[in-house]
This record gives structure tokens, C-alpha cells and sequence, in this order.
């Protein structure tokens, strides 16, 4: 889980409205892209994140995935 630690990170560390990017070497757990989903609607800014297979992109409570991955 280690998106989640990143995310946090990221908020606290970079000016609001700025877009959060986080690498993982491995796939996105289904816990840590809920999270992200809900933390992009919360504070309203884009992260983006890329696993071991794609980027996602999340926006407004959304990701570009689809919720498939």
C-alpha cells in the first residue's frame, strides 16, 4: 500500500492544485485505486499514478482506467 503513503505524502508536501505523480514497480491494489478516487474528488486535484502495467489517472472521483484493470 505503498500509493497511499505517497499520496499523503504528496498532499502535504506540494502546493494545492498541483498534480500529485507517483511510480510503483508493482500493480495498484483495488484498496489503494479506491483510495485514490476518493482522495482526487476530496481535495479536488489530479494524481497520477503508474503501476506496474498502465498509468492511472485520477480526476475529479474518476481514473482513466475505467475501474479496469
Amino acid at each position: 500500500h505503498s500509493e497511499k503513503l505517497a499520496i499523503v505524502f504528496g498532499l502535504i508536501s506540494t502546493p494545492s492544485g498541483t498534480t500529485l505523480r507517483i511510480a510503483n514497480n508493482l500493480s495498484m491494489c483495488t484498496e489503494c485505486h479506491a483510495l485514490a478516487q476518493f482522495i482526487s474528488k476530496l481535495v479536488g486535484r489530479e494524481i497520477v499514478v503508474r503501476d506496474a502495467s498502465r498509468f492511472h489517472h485520477f480526476n475529479d472521483g474518476a481514473c482513466s482506467c475505467g475501474d479496469y484493470w
